[in-house]
């Protein structure tokens, strides 16, 4: 499988000192195209602070973020572009905004797409995203007016509408009932068919293992590598542009 995202002996630290914390020590991984990886670990162990910086929303204290074999750009407006382009994002409190509707809310990666849809292929785009996620009911509500599982699958309609390399979800079953829960990780399963690399940072052990490989994380460090009960190869359908 080809390999999409690669850290490579990635460290965050914070702070000095006394007070300096390394929240992610050396930690270097591949995710490939059509694989969901799962990253396990308690809360405090440094799950968000490794997918945050994977995703390129912060920057490694040392070591590198590389993309299809290219590293990320330097500069913010390049990493910018690299995360709207590349990456869905699944957070575990939503990051919907409340005052907007559904349909506003997963047009938000279009908006700063570049370049930038047409106004008739950004709404077809949000139709089929959320026709996806079994939304397409609610393109003019509100979040207000949806359940927590309905007010996921919204976060995830934005994730992929965008067609994304890679999705990065971050504890993204932990506000919800067992039931709503293995229907939200089955859409975020469905977008490895895709093409795109998915990891998965969860405590949760059915969720883990739904997985391909199980990567789990103590104290900032990798610290074991399993494969998953269902671990399979998939066709690389992305291409070398």
């Amino acid at each position: 499988m080809k390999t999409i995202l690669e850290a490579r002996n990635v460290s965050k630290i914070y702070g000095s000192g006394r007070t300096q914390v390394t929240a992610v020590h050396n930690v270097s991984l591949r995710l490939s195209a059509g694989e969901c990886v799962v990253l396990m670990g308690a809360s405090g162990s440094g799950k968000s602070t490794l997918l945050s910086l994977l995703g390129l929303i912060s920057r490694p204290t040392e070591g590198h973020i590389l993309i299809q074999g290219k590293n990320a750009a330097e500069n913010e407006r390049g990493r910018a572009r690299l995360r709207n382009a590349f990456f869905g994002y699944v957070h575990q409190e939503y990051a919907i905004i409340e005052n907007e509707t559904v349909e506003a809310n997963v047009m938000i990666p279009l908006q700063y797409a570049r370049p930038r849809p047409g106004r008739q292929e950004r709404q077809a785009r949000i139709r089929q995203a959320l026709e996806q996620v079994g939304l397409d009911w609610a393109l003019k509500k509100k979040p207000s007016e949806l359940s927590g599982g309905e007010r996921q699958r919204v976060a995830i309609a934005r994730a992929l509408v965008n067609d994304p390399v890679v999705v990065l979800a971050d504890e993204p079953t932990a506000a919800l009932d067992s039931e709503t829960a293995h229907a939200v990780m089955t859409l975020i399963l469905s977008l490895k068919e895709k093409g795109a690399a998915v990891l998965v940072a969860t405590h949760d052990d059915r969720v883990a293992k739904r997985g391909d490989r199980i990567l789990r994380i103590n104290d900032g460090r990798l610290i074991t590598s399993e494969i998953g009960s269902d671990y399979h190869f998939h066709k690389d359908i992305i291409d070398d542009n």
